[in-house]
């Protein structure tokens, strides 16, 4: 990471086999599209007891749409600081680092926030069906920002380690797509809660 990559690294990236990195790449696709599906039916089920329970969403229910617009754009900034991280990389800076560490300070900045969204709210799962659908799509996307959490953590670790930035890269391209996806999905889950309401 601090440097251009070492002629080592470089004939050990180019003796990868084709294969390998293609089986990664593409186990990296499938994980992701089985992650879409995972949110998929916690949206149509929104949508279908949306519909079927009027009024939507119930009497008590008072969302802060400016403090989750804030959280959402603590977000949307922590993949461009995550793909500066990669660029750099990719470029052999040794300034690359600073900026994972930028991403998950504002990963965790969202993660807080939504941690202390849940201890305000005047509703809970069991209270009426929005509370359920509510806390079931944040939650599952709360779990997915903490496992990108930690996979960004171990991403650090890995990048203080490396000799070059080539020599981690498949691992770095899979962990960047999780947290761009986790990213779209929470664009889809604030615009479906907070602001379609």
């Amino acid at each position: 990471m601090t440097g251009l990559a070492q002629p080592a690294d470089r004939q050990l990236v180019r003796t990868l086999p084709r294969q390998q990195v293609a089986a990664t790449q593409f186990g990296v696709v499938v994980f992701l599209a089985s992650d879409i599906m995972l949110f998929a039916p916690f949206f149509a089920a929104y949508f279908l007891l949306r519909e079927n329970n009027p009024p939507w969403p119930p009497d008590g229910v008072d969302l802060d749409v400016a403090r989750a617009a804030l959280a959402t754009a603590a977000l949307v900034a922590s993949s461009c600081t995550l793909v500066r991280f990669e660029h750099l990389g990719a470029h052999g800076s040794s300034q690359a680092r600073p900026w994972l560490l930028v991403t998950i300070a504002l990963g965790a900045v969202f993660l807080g926030n939504q941690l202390a969204e849940y201890s305000t709210l005047d509703f809970g799962a069991s209270d009426h069906t929005y509370g359920s659908i509510f806390w079931l799509l944040t939650g599952l996307h709360a779990v997915h920002v903490t496992v990108g959490l930690g996979a960004l953590a171990l991403l650090y670790v890995r990048a203080t380690r490396a000799r070059s930035f080539e020599a981690m890269a498949t691992w770095t391209n899979g962990i960047s797509l999780f947290w761009h996806l986790v990213d779209v999905l929470w664009l889809f889950v604030f615009s479906t809660i907070w602001l379609l309401q």
